[in-house]
């Protein structure tokens, strides 16, 4: 199945999704269990074609004992909202289970056709609607949504155990992704120089590389993100602000 066109909107949330998780762990050291992820805000820019097109504010906020919301609202600027309207906003609720995230529900609305989905993990099923059409597919062990895989990723960086590969939904599939550290650079931001870590993930069906400049100052979250087709660089997100709440 071939990957199909999408908006700057929806590749803009899409690849803020595909930030991956901790999932493959075989032969690694147990990792600690009383780390918890930072809520915070994060506000980036977005580059669309190398053309400023808007930009999105990430949250993340505790809901109760060890149970999370996170949010990705994405806004368009310019002759950008004639083509995409206002925007996409993506919410995702996930729990944090010995150490490890699980996806309770994700919807996504505003850009494209809508999505909503509920993570069954006692029949090991996630259930719901994308694409117009009724979904319900297998859970691979440790599955991620495309918004809890972001936290996914910042829990495995601060226990220490970065991921070689994960599994997440991907509308209405649920693929593989290889995540690939390629090695370091410093970027200046709007925060300052920051020291980061680059990897790129990329399935196997995939025409697009996802290209994240990781950066340990702000909890693992992105200073840069790039998503590559070709070898031309279709979108940017750049951090403009990252604070702990």
């Amino acid at each position: 199945m071939l990957e199909r066109k999408a908006s700057p909107w929806e590749a803009a949330s899409a690849v803020v999704a595909l930030l991956a998780t901790a999932l493959c762990r075989a032969g690694s050291p147990p990792a600690p269990r009383n780390v918890q992820p930072p809520t915070f805000v994060a506000t980036y820019s977005i580059a669309w074609h190398g053309i400023t097109a808007g930009g999105a504010t990430l949250t993340l906020v505790r809901t109760g004992p060890d149970v999370y919301r996170y949010r990705s609202v994405d806004r368009a600027d310019g002759l950008f909202r004639l083509f995409v309207g206002k925007g996409i906003t993506q919410e995702s609720r996930f729990r944090l289970v010995g150490g490890e995230i699980q996806p309770l529900s994700f919807r996504s609305w505003g850009g494209g056709p809508p999505q909503n989905v509920r993570f069954d993990w006692t029949s090991g099923r996630v259930i719901g609607t994308a694409k117009h059409k009724r979904i319900d597919l297998k859970l691979e062990p440790g599955t991620q949504d495309p918004g809890s895989v972001q936290i996914a990723l910042m829990l495995a960086f601060l226990q220490g155990h970065p991921p070689a590969s994960f599994w997440m939904l991907n509308t209405d599939v649920i693929n593989r992704f290889q995540f690939v550290r390629r090695g370091t650079a410093t970027l200046a931001t709007p925060l300052g120089p920051l020291a980061t870590v680059l990897y790129t993930s990329h399935h196997a069906k995939a025409r697009r590389t996802t290209y994240m400049w990781l950066a340990p100052a702000l909890d693992y979250m992105p200073a840069r993100l790039q998503q590559r087709r070709a070898g031309s660089t279709l979108f940017a997100l750049n951090i403009v602000s990252y604070k702990r709440t």
